[in-house]
């Protein structure tokens, strides 16, 4: 028989190879091969209401909890119902005390090797008291001794009254006033022609295309008596695109209609021009920069006389005209640069349900969509912020039951607009749906405040909204409709919505949403929900959020199959 050898170098390096796949195979093992795995990968607990909110990075875990039965006072106990952690890792309560939580991972590594905790091991069941605090702590003990420190914040809700009825959150948002009420045009940073009104709520007439910048509230009149000898702003020219204002000196008012793309933060424009009556002053000078999203008062005065205009600017969010189309990931030209879509990002298929319609409007159709292998009903869609940033899988993506917790809802946005219009025609099949817009300030600024980014420190509070949801585009039944007129495009009308701030009106369809709901349905989803406000006036708007869907439960995957929405283009009015 005929042997083979190996050489020594051959043998060396089969012995090295060995030893590294060994190594690497065993890198979170350590010298006597027991595991230092310890993840924390979920916790539920029996009186939980949804979902908890887990933040790997920050080691935090957030739980609401259920209504208090009438048989407790409070909730002072919970039960562990679910528990999902490494292999050969225990869960143990924390028993000694420190002074605060580290933000940071390098001082959380060195507190978790510090804190104390119990003996025994954490298991499903086992019920763990919840103090005065509402926040209990938790260690991840892998097998090999090293602990890692978790922090659980529980919210208890309020006990009910048992002899009292409960109220729901749109009870407590009633609003005895609206802007649609009392406003008659409103400023549209839009040239769009002017449309002929087939029903007005309220008397309201339709949209007169003239720019205003009355503030977030319209104002009772038009113009105010002006003495004759009373200076005059002339011109007016802002930002880096050196805007010239729409001047109004009846009104008052200059209207500045940026760029979204030169000029974002109408916080900060600096004033380029001014042009002033002879002998007159203005208390701003060229070259300072100044907030002219909420109205900027510029006063001027002469020897006789003082005048103050308002000076407030907006801009429309790009590609609302719906006429600038590009490829989407399957090279069909149905997307739309600063849009996205929950449709064609996720289906390669014949068979879309969001496309461009001669490249000038948006068509959404909701389908059974089985037939694209997806195995559940979709609705067509398009909105204002990012589809699957996670990267979630098309095998899993269908695990969501709410589809909303895929995407990232909402871009940058400054501007404080008074309404907004929508040209849009629908054939519902009896199903219902969705177009609205909603402004909202974020706490987080890094990484544009997205929402796949969010801790549980951030948030997210709702300045304005306007929501429209029907079976029909002539329904004047939904609180924020001002108007419904006959658009240019035939068989289309033209919805305008007032932007509500602060609290929505009773009736919104808003309440019937996932927007206030901070209860994940998949833990792993991404975290878009608001907070309300009474005092909108005191926080910048820095974000919109549009969606506008031909099914208005799609994210649920109900619907009725061949409900079309058809949208022309969407228009903000300051």
């Amino acid at each position: 028989m005929k042997k083979f050898a190996i050489c020594p170098l051959e043998f060396l390096l089969v012995v090295v190879a060995s030893f590294l796949l060994f190594v690497g195979c065993t890198a979170d093992y350590d010298t006597f091969g027991t595991s230092d795995y310890r993840k924390m990968n979920e916790i539920a607990f029996e009186e939980q209401d949804g979902n908890a909110a887990v933040y790997p990075d920050e080691h935090k875990i957030m739980v609401t909890l259920a209504e208090i039965p009438d048989s407790l006072d409070t909730w002072d106990s919970v039960a562990i119902g679910n528990l999902d952690i490494s292999s050969m890792a225990t869960l143990h309560l924390v028993t000694s005390k420190f002074k605060e939580f580290p933000q940071d991972s390098a001082a959380l590594d060195s507190l978790s090797q510090e804190v104390s905790y119990a003996k025994e091991r954490l298991r499903e069941g086992d019920k763990i008291r919840i103090p005065s605090s509402g926040i209990v702590y938790v260690v991840v003990v892998s097998e090999s001794g090293i602990p890692d420190l978790w922090q659980i914040a529980f919210e208890i809700p309020e006990k009910k009254e048992s002899d009292k009825s409960s109220s729901s959150a749109k009870g407590s948002s009633k609003s005895s006033s609206s802007a649609k009420d009392s406003d008659k045009d409103g400023s549209s940073s839009s040239a769009k022609k002017e449309t002929s009104s087939s029903s007005s709520k309220g008397g309201d007439s339709a949209s007169s295309g003239k720019s205003s910048a009355s503030g977030e509230e319209p104002e009772s009149s038009s113009s105010v008596e002006v003495p004759a000898n009373a200076p005059k702003l002339l011109r007016f020219i802002a930002g880096a695109g050196e805007v010239e204002g729409e001047i109004d000196q009846d009104a008052g008012t200059v209207f500045l209609n940026m760029d979204y793309a030169i000029d974002l933060d109408l916080r900060d424009l600096e004033i380029k021009g001014l042009d002033l009556s002879d002998g007159a002053t203005a208390n701003v000078k060229v070259g300072e920069s100044h907030d002219f999203s909420r109205g900027l008062k510029v006063t001027l005065s002469n020897d006789d006389a003082e005048r103050t205009y308002t000076v407030k600017a907006g801009y429309q969010y790009p590609g609302s005209d719906f006429n600038h189309w590009a490829k989407d990931d399957f090279g069909n030209k149905n997307d739309i640069d600063g849009w996205d879509n929950g449709n064609n990002s996720a289906i390669s298929s014949t068979k879309t349900l969001t496309v461009n319609e001669d490249e000038e409007v948006i068509k959404m159709e909701s389908i059974n969509a089985t037939v694209l292998g997806i195995g559940r009903f979709a609705s067509g869609n398009m909105f204002i912020g990012y589809f699957n940033p996670k990267g979630v899988g098309t095998l899993k993506l269908t695990s969501y039951d709410d589809g909303n917790e895929l995407i990232d809802f909402g871009r940058p946005f400054y501007g404080r607009p008074k309404f907004v219009e929508f040209d849009v025609k629908y054939e519902g099949k009896k199903d219902s749906c969705d177009l609205y817009v909603i402004l909202e300030h974020r706490s987080r600024t890094s990484n544009e405040g997205k929402n796949q980014y969010r801790t549980s420190s951030d948030v997210n509070t709702m300045v304005a909204s306007a929501w429209y949801r029907a079976t029909t585009v002539e329904s004047e039944d939904d609180p924020d409709v001002v108007s419904i007129t006959d658009a240019g495009r035939d068989g289309y009308k033209t919805i305008r919505l007032a932007l509500k701030y602060g609290p929505p009106l009773e009736g919104s369809p808003i309440f019937n949403s996932s927007a206030f709901n901070k209860n994940l349905k998949n833990s792993a989803g991404i975290d878009n929900h608001m907070v309300q406000t009474e005092t909108p006036d005191d926080f910048d708007v820095t974000h919109i959020r549009v969606v506008v869907a031909s099914s208005a439960l799609g994210n649920l995957y109900k619907g009725t199959v061949g409900a079309t929405l058809w949208v022309d283009e969407m228009r903000l009015f300051y």
